[in-house]
This record gives C-alpha cells, structure tokens and sequence, in this order.
C-alpha cells in the first residue's frame, strides 16, 4: 500500500511543478484556440478573434509556409509578428520532448533508481529456463509473431515487450496483467518471448475469444519449430475495470486466484506489473490507482491515450481521470476542456509534415464542416453540432457532394438545397478553407501543452504516493502520436504484503 501524501522535493519534481504553472499561465491567455470548435469557425468569426497583428501577416500565409515555420525551418524568411514567435518557442520549451531517439527525453524522480528500463540496449537476462538456442528459434521465426498485426502495432510491442519484461525481472515477479489488452498481441509476445505468465483483461468478450484462439494458433506453428517450448498460454478474462475510487481489494482477489490456479503459483509468487498499451480515456486512471492503492503490485507500464473520454470535474469528485495529482487538483485553472484533450490526440508530428510538403487538400473537410453548419442552422437552432456522417473527402469531391453524403440520414427539409450552393456568402466562405487550415495548425501547436498537463499530473500523482515515476518517449510518434511510457517500480518495502 502507498504512503501519506508526500511533495517530493527532488530537481525533477519541483521543475514539473513549475512547468505545470507556466503551462497554465500561456493556457490562461491562449487556450481560448483550443477550446474552440473549429465546426464553428463561422458562426463564431473564430478568424477574428485572432491578434490584429497575427491575421495581417497570417491572411498572406500559404499552409506550406506555416508548417515550415512551425517546424523552425529556417529558409522561412517571413517577418512574423513577435507575439506568435514567443508563443511558439515557450509552448517548444514546456512540451514534453517527443523524440524517442533522445536519451535527454526521460523524466525521472529523483528517488527513483536508473534503471535497465531506460537502456534501449539492454538485453534481459535469461532466467526463464529458456536456452541460446531456443531464443536464437524465436527470432529466426519473429514472424511468425506478426501474423494479424499491424504496422503501427508492432512498433509498439517491439518496443514496450522488451520494457515489461525488464521491469519484471527487476521487480523479481513473473506475473503480468495486460489490461485493455484487445485481440492479445502484446501478451503473445511477453508469454512466448520472454516466458513471463499474463492475464489479459478485455472488456470485449469477443476480443477475447478471438485472442485466445491466436493463441494457440501462434503455439501450434512455433512447435513446429519448438515442440518442447516452454509456455504458458496467457489465460483471458473478459471483465471491466470500474472507475471508481472505492476498495479493489476484490479485483486483486480474482487475479490473485487467476495466478494461483491457471499458473500454478504460490501465494507468495502472485505479485504481478500492471501493463496498459493504450488503455482508453479513464482506464488509465484506473490503473494508476490500482498500482497505488494494492501492495501486490509491483510495477506499472502505461501508454495512455483519448485524453477527451477522461471524466473531468470540478472541483474533483468521486472519480477524476484528470486532475489526478494533489498538487494541480489544488490549482484554481487546472481546467482543460473536451476540445483541447481532444486535438491533443491528434498526430502533430503528421499534421505539420502535410503542410510543409502541401499533401493537405483533405483538410478542406474541415471547412466543409464548418460552411454546413452555417447552413443547417439556418434551418434549424437546434441543429447545431448536430452529428453528420463522417465523409472522406477526395480531391474531386466537391462541397455539394460533401453535403448530400454528410447529410444523407437527415429529414429532406433540412438537408442543403440548390440555393444554398449558389448562395455568394456560402461561396465566400468556401473560398477561405485555407484560414481553416492555419487556423488549425495554430491549434495544434499548442495542443501538446495539454498533454504534457495530462502526463505531468499523472506523473506527479505516482510522485506524491512515494512511487518513483519515470515518463518517457518510447514510440517513433509519426506511428504512434501517443508514445510516451509511464512506469513506475516499487522498493522491498513497498513490496511487503
């Protein structure tokens, strides 16, 4: 169980203090562009609210240029207003550093211990029983883990298997519960690979299932290879984690038994690491208490993501999923709104290479969007943000084909007619989808302060119940925008049950 609410006064910590009021502060002044929904761009001349200064020079701005000055590319030999060229080198220095490939971009409590974790060339010890040779199959056979999977997930296990697996070995437990751990692959990997026992927990019975028959698909084809490789299959639970703040003592029960009778360990062996690829919204916040409140658990790996599904209330209530720490729930401005944890999701790194190389035509949906809803609230008050169907738009797709498509399930006197198109203010908006666009990468410059909020509150919360955080960039984020890694390992004798 965690200690008494402590302030840790290590470098690290006091200097996450300070860039969490200083990211309030820009917030305080700018944040307006973040809560704004760009559907109302419009409606709400969300365009002229924008410093006198910044829309003389922006109105003049291709988006090819915009995304090479947000990039800090130097052939841009504008002269920018000075106002937009502070904004983009404070919000530079607060945001957390996203390169993977930086060894600077950990952050590490003072009281926690360097640790093999943080090596990307560390190799885990073998002391599983698994011999050279067997690992030397593995590897040679490595594809045979990546039947089913994707892409942008591989890249993900690649990197986060070999990190549970080093803080198992550190934390001296064998056991691993992988929740929200969907159709299964990380689990094959840290089962098959690194001979470790998992329990996956998944909301979603048919994910499951569907897991589990991979499962064995993935044990037949290796002992083709392996007949005699040692495994465990990981054993499947479909259950949902509550958000809630009351006792887990039973959760931890169930797992416990789990462990004790699918694996055939002693009580004694039944500490188990939390593992999180991407839990959803609350789910993380669920984790992290769980990691706090149970001895049992001896370590914590998450990769957080849906910031906007995190349950947000004012002053904090039953169940928060943000604010999570002491020290920003105490913090009068700490608020983040919907929209502003929502654009924080987005890949920025993505974003800014399609304006920089000008492949951003499709972004014109967004100012179809907003152009539409002008139009359906003349027809109707009550329409506004009304839901419309998703609708890729192509570059042949014109705005009225948008329209009939987006529209395609409303009653026939609400959908756009003929007029509305010849409409010269319906043209004349059209004609400014680039200010759309800008105007959303200027949202999304600042959209990376809201997630540092986000990781350093959770960071601060492991901090305050004495559990030594580290965060840092483990995912190349133009795969996978959500890649920062919180882990945390508990001492003996936090580990005394």
């Amino acid at each position: 169980m965690a200690g008494p609410i402590v302030t840790c006064t290590c470098r690290v910590c006091s200097k996450v203090r300070v860039t969490i009021q200083q990211i309030l502060n820009v917030l305080d002044i700018y944040g307006w562009l973040l809560d704004s929904y760009v559907v109302d761009f419009f409606q709400e001349q969300l365009w002229e609210k924008l410093p006198s200064s910044w829309k003389i020079v922006l109105q003049t701005v291709s988006p090819e240029e915009f995304g090479k000055w947000l990039a800090n590319d130097i052939s841009c030999k504008r002269i920018w207003p000075l106002s937009l060229l502070a904004l983009r080198q404070i919000t530079k220095d607060l945001q957390l550093n996203r390169d993977h490939r930086n060894d600077r971009s950990i952050l590490r409590c003072g009281r926690a211990k360097e640790s093999k974790c943080d090596s990307k060339n560390f190799i885990v010890e073998n002391k599983n029983e698994r011999t050279h040779d067997i690992h030397v199959t593995l590897n040679k056979h490595n594809n045979l883990f990546l039947k089913h999977v994707k892409i942008k997930k591989r890249h993900e296990i690649q990197q986060i298997a070999q990190i549970c697996a080093d803080c198992a070995q550190e934390s001296n437990t064998r056991c691993i519960v992988d929740i929200g751990a969907g159709m299964g692959h990380l689990a094959r990997s840290l089962a098959f690979k690194h001979g470790l026992c998992v329990m996956c927990i998944e909301q979603d019975t048919e994910l499951s299932q569907q897991a589990g028959k991979w499962d064995k698909e993935l044990l037949v084809s290796l002992s083709k290879h392996l007949p005699d490789l040692p495994v465990n299959l990981p054993q499947h639970v479909s259950i949902k984690l509550e958000n809630t703040n009351s006792d887990q003592s039973k959760t931890i029960k169930d797992i416990r038994k789990i462990f004790s009778n699918d694996f055939n360990l002693s009580e004694k062996n039944s500490g188990f690491g939390i593992v999180g690829l991407h839990p959803c919204g609350d789910l993380a916040a669920t984790l992290l208490k769980l990691y706090t409140s149970q001895c049992e658990t001896r370590f914590i790996c998450i990769v957080g993501c849906c910031y906007m599904k995190l349950t947000l209330e004012y002053p904090v209530g039953e169940f928060n999923g943000y604010p999570l720490s002491k020290y920003l729930s105490s913090s009068a401005n700490c608020k983040l709104s919907y929209t502003a944890l929502e654009v924080a999701c987005h890949a920025i790194e993505n974003y800014c290479d399609k304006l920089k190389t000008g492949n951003y035509k499709d972004l014109i949906v967004h100012a179809y969007r907003a152009v539409l809803e002008t139009i359906l609230i003349k027809r109707d008050k009550q329409l506004c943000h009304t839901q419309v169907k998703n609708v890729k738009v192509t570059k042949s797709m014109t705005f009225e084909q948008y329209c009939t498509a987006a529209t395609a399930n409303f009653k026939a006197h609400l959908r756009p007619k003929d007029s509305d198109f010849q409409n010269s203010q319906i043209k004349f908006y059209l004609s400014r989808w680039q200010h759309i666009v800008i105007f959303g990468a200027l949202r999304t410059m600042l959209a990376p302060l809201v997630e540092t909020m986000v990781l350093l509150d959770r960071f601060l919360y492991l901090s305050e119940n004495q559990l030594s955080p580290v965060l840092k960039p483990i995912f190349d984020a133009r795969l996978s925008p959500r890649n920062f890694l919180l882990y945390s390992m508990k001492n003996t004798e936090q580990l005394l049950f």
